[in-house]
């Protein structure tokens, strides 16, 4: 060991007498950690400056019609970008575009199509469009700046798509929350139809033992008259059994009756609504005018589009009270029915008239005309709205002089059927011979009456199964119901459209507290400049011991490990100073400062015996070998790139490689040690000492080769 030692202060010795070779080491020492310092540094936070990076955009975006108004979504996203500094936005024409993109001026292009805004209107249609905007990348410039340029890409489209879905749902949930105050006027209403229902429910029931009643009662009829055919002499107390059987047929036409004076209250309503309704239509009209006549004209669309519904809603009346009077003029022709029929057919054609009035109206604002031809039109339309007052108020006299009284009469005449029914079978009963012919009629018409109670009863069922399964759903709706969909409706719209655009935020969570891009590559480079300040020493300084000292013998061993000490010290002192500048330089923080030094100062050691050892014994091969090792280290280490993305192969050697578990040292100190992998990672760079310790043995094997190797590559003159 003295042997060695001696060695090594010799060599100390001779470095401290030439102040050439104290320069050179100062140098040795210092520049390794220039180039991991300078690389760190380059690497320190480059997506900070990606606003230098130009990309070219292109709009070409012609705009289109949405409700009335004129939209330009390209144009709303070249404002978005001229506020997104992030990115080097230019904004210029196609042609400029793609011919700096093409001469390398621009690192990426997007181009907004000209049908870019009708395709996102489209959507609103049954026929939809997607839209596109169209994106180019110069590849050729730089790989890792087209990965950036399709990461603002995907930016801008993920703003477009959270802001036009936040918009949509925007404006649904502002259409909701004018219905909630009509759900809330009608509150009370849909509870009491909970109750009608149920009523109506019970109504139809008793309705359908009522039919099933009489139609029993027409098949007695059906036998006791075939038995009166053959029982003439029994003739009169089957008389007063069929008497019996019409009181219960009252029964029926009550109910008949009373469907038709509901009929008849249902019409008088119509009525009124009718004129109710086209008083606000004349009211809107006036409103309207005003508008036209005023500064302000942007709500006379809307104006209109209510106008429509109206008019709609008035034209659904009438041509329901039709059906109505239809159905009952086919049961009991009269002229009366049949005359407000056709009047209520001619008061519909004025209202038809009237909305397509409206919609001649809505399309003169829509092109901008003048409010002197707006008012022209407004006026037409009240004149027909005039004339649709005048009808009505013939309609209206009409029904309440002559209608209404027939329709009140029709009841009554079926109860004076009755009545001459049981007149005539009390006639009957003294007209004994003409029995026969009455019984085999009263046959005949009881099958037809049980044939159209059934067929009743029958539709009845159905009726009743519809209202018992609406009874059953309403039946669940109750106070608090109503009240939570109230609220529901009146929720902010714009706070629920932001929701529901963008439903989650990811909260980004640093783990180890260092989010900086440099901080995460400092284990490499710092690896990678102790290995490369190892590599420098092995070729500016001889790894042969030369014996300038007579009578100084030391075997082959003593002259390698003493010249070995010369460089395990000088890469402790690149590896010390490398540490140290990354802390103190660069500003990294490392959560264990004491345990960076000693995986520096272990992979010194590591290297310097790995590259020593190599250059010692194979000479200018093993220089070569080391730098392979390095190249290969580089790409299968994992230091900047996840190994698992790499081939095959580099992830069968990454094991194999001392970078693997001195990156991983440095890691482990700088984001906080997980002390199993620490002593993981000292252990298994300490086999690599090992090895290469034990790896000394081929010196003297290989010694002569190198040698001759040597001596003939200086003969050469290279």
């Amino acid at each position: 060991m003295k042997k060695i030692f001696r060695v090594f202060l010799r060599d100390l010795k001779n470095i401290k007498k030439n102040p050439a070779a104290i320069i050179i080491m100062a140098g040795l020492c210092v520049l390794p950690s220039l180039y991991a310092w300078i690389n760190i540094e380059a690497c320190w936070n480059p997506y900070a400056n990606t606003g230098n990076i130009p990309i070219a955009v292109v709009n070409d975006d012609e705009g289109a019609d949405f409700n009335g108004k004129k939209v330009n979504v390209g144009d709303q996203i070249i404002e978005e970008l001229k506020k997104n500094k992030s990115i080097h936005w230019v904004f210029v024409d196609q042609w400029q575009g793609n011919y700096g993109l093409n001469e390398g001026k621009y690192y990426a292009l997007l181009d907004i199509p000209n049908n870019f805004s009708s395709g996102l209107v489209s959507l609103t249609t049954t026929t939809p469009e997607k839209p596109a905007i169209i994106y180019r990348s110069n590849e050729k410039l730089n790989a890792i700046a087209s990965k950036i340029t399709n990461a603002a890409k995907d930016k801008v489209a993920k703003e477009l798509k959270t802001n036009f879905v936040g918009t949509v749902a925007r404006e649904s949930l502002k259409t909701l929350n004018s219905a909630s105050g009509s759900l809330k006027v009608n509150k009370s209403n849909l509870l009491q139809l909970k109750e009608t229902l149920n009523e109506a429910s019970k109504n139809v029931t008793d309705t359908q033992k009522y039919i099933g009643s009489a139609s029993s009662s027409s098949v007695s009829l059906q036998q006791y008259l075939s038995s009166l055919q053959n029982t003439l002499p029994k003739i009169t107390d089957q008389i007063n059994n069929l008497q019996n059987a019409t009181d219960s047929s009252k029964t029926l036409v009550s109910a008949t009756k009373q469907t038709v004076n509901t009929t008849s209250n249902e019409l008088n309503n119509d009525m009124v609504q009718i004129q109710s309704t086209n008083g606000q239509i004349q009211n809107l009209l006036s409103k309207l005018k005003d508008e036209n006549n005023s500064t302000d004209t942007t709500g006379m669309v809307d104006t209109v589009n209510e106008l429509v519904n109206l008019c709609s809603s008035l034209d659904n009346i009438i041509n329901s009270d039709i059906k109505y009077l239809q159905s009952i003029n086919q049961t009991a022709p009269n002229t009366a029915i049949n005359s407000l029929i056709n009047s209520l057919k001619g008061l519909d054609v004025l209202v038809v008239n009237e909305q397509n009035s409206l919609s001649k109206l809505k399309t003169v604002i829509g092109s901008g005309a003048s409010k002197d031809s707006i008012n022209n039109n407004i006026d037409s339309l009240s004149s027909l709205s005039n004339g649709i007052s005048s009808s009505m108020l013939t309609t209206s006299n009409n029904f309440y002089s002559t209608t209404l009284p027939v329709l009140n009469n029709i009841g009554d005449n079926l109860d004076n059927s009755l009545d001459d029914i049981n007149s005539l079978l009390q006639t009957t009963k003294v007209i004994v011979p003409q029995l026969n012919a009455l019984a085999s009629f009263g046959i005949s018409t009881s099958k037809l009456s049980v044939s159209e109670a059934n067929e009743l009863n029958a539709k009845l069922s159905t009726l009743l199964s519809e209202l018992n399964d609406l009874s059953g759903k309403m039946n669940t709706l109750s106070d608090q119901d109503l009240d939570q969909i109230i609220n529901l409706l009146n929720m902010n719209a714009d706070e629920l459209s932001s929701f529901i655009s963008s439903p989650l935020d990811v909260k980004e969570v640093d783990v180890y507290g260092e989010g900086i891009f440099g901080v995460g590559l400092t284990p490499f480079y710092s690896v990678l400049a102790i290995w490369v300040g190892a590599l420098l020493l092995c070729s500016l300084l001889t790894t042969e011991y030369k014996n300038i000292a007579h009578g100084e013998h030391l075997n082959m061993w003593e002259e390698h490990f003493g010249k070995m000490l010369l460089f395990l010290i000088t890469s402790f002192f690149q590896s010390t100073i490398i540490t140290l500048g990354d802390k103190y330089i660069l500003g990294v923080k490392p959560e264990n400062m004491l345990l960076m030094l000693g995986f520096a100062w272990v992979s010194s050691i590591t290297f310097t015996f790995i590259i020593f050892n190599l250059v010692s014994i194979f000479g200018n091969v093993g220089k070569a070998l080391a730098v392979v090792m390095m190249v290969f280290q580089i790409a299968g280490a994992g230091g900047i790139y996840p190994i698992q993305t790499n081939p095959r192969i580099f992830g069968i050697l990454q094991p194999f490689w001392p970078f693997t578990y001195a990156i991983d040292g440095f890691r482990e100190a700088i984001a906080g040690p997980i002390w199993s992998n620490v002593y993981k990672n000292f252990i298994a760079l300490g086999y690599f000492i090992l090895f290469f310790f034990v790896f000394t043995i081929l010196k003297k094997p290989f010694h002569k080769l190198t040698e001759a190797m040597h001596h003939k590559f200086n003969e050469s003159g290279l």
